[in-house]
C-alpha cells in the first residue's frame, strides 16, 4: 500500500451529521452501480450521464442528504463509496469530477475547495469515499468548512 493512502481517515458516520443552523430537508437517499441499485436506484437515477465517471472509479454507493435553514438555503452532502482509497483519490484528481483550480484547505485530508459566486464546494477524501459539501450560497462557505471539519471528527461509521 503507498505511503499516502496511510494518512487517509476512516469514513464517519457523517450522513447522520446536520450542519450548524440547518436542518435535514427530505429522507437520506442511497444509489448503487447499475449492476446493484440501491433503494433509490442507480447513481444514474441521481446524475445521469454524469455517473459514468464515478463508474471509472470504483464507484459502489452514494448517499445523497440534503439541509435547509430557516432562510431557506441549502447545503447538499453527497458520500461517493468507491472500492478503495486509490480510487477515490483518483476521483479527487479526476477534473470531470473535481475541476482544476480548487484550493486546500487546512483539513488533514486531500481535498479541493471551490468558490463559483454563488456556489461554494468542496471535495474530500475520508479512506475509499469521495465526499462532496456543496451549498449555492458563498457567503456560506465559513459554514460548509465547519460542517467539514465535524464530518473529520466524528466517529466512524460502524456499518454500511
Amino acid at each position: 500500500m503507498p505511503c499516502v493512502l496511510l494518512s487517509l481517515r476512516q469514513a464517519p458516520c457523517a450522513e447522520n451529521l446536520v450542519p450548524t443552523g440547518f436542518a435535514p430537508d427530505g429522507t437520506e437517499m442511497r444509489y448503487g452501480p447499475p449492476d446493484r441499485k440501491l433503494a433509490d436506484g442507480s447513481i444514474f437515477d441521481y446524475m445521469d450521464g454524469g455517473g459514468i465517471v464515478y463508474l471509472d472509479h470504483g464507484f459502489r454507493m452514494l448517499v445523497h442528504r440534503e439541509f435547509s435553514d430557516p432562510r431557506s438555503r441549502r447545503i447538499t452532502f453527497d458520500r461517493f463509496t468507491m472500492e478503495n482509497a486509490a480510487q477515490a483519490l483518483a476521483a479527487l484528481a479526476d477534473e470531470r469530477i473535481a475541476p482544476a483550480g480548487g484550493s486546500p484547505l487546512a483539513l488533514g485530508v486531500p481535498n479541493r475547495a471551490y468558490r463559483f459566486p454563488p456556489d461554494y464546494f468542496i471535495y474530500m477524501v475520508l479512506d475509499n469515499n469521495l465526499i462532496y459539501l456543496h451549498v449555492d450560497d458563498d457567503a456560506l462557505a465559513e459554514i460548509l468548512d465547519q460542517f467539514a471539519s465535524v464530518i473529520l471528527k466524528s466517529p466512524k461509521e460502524e456499518k454500511e
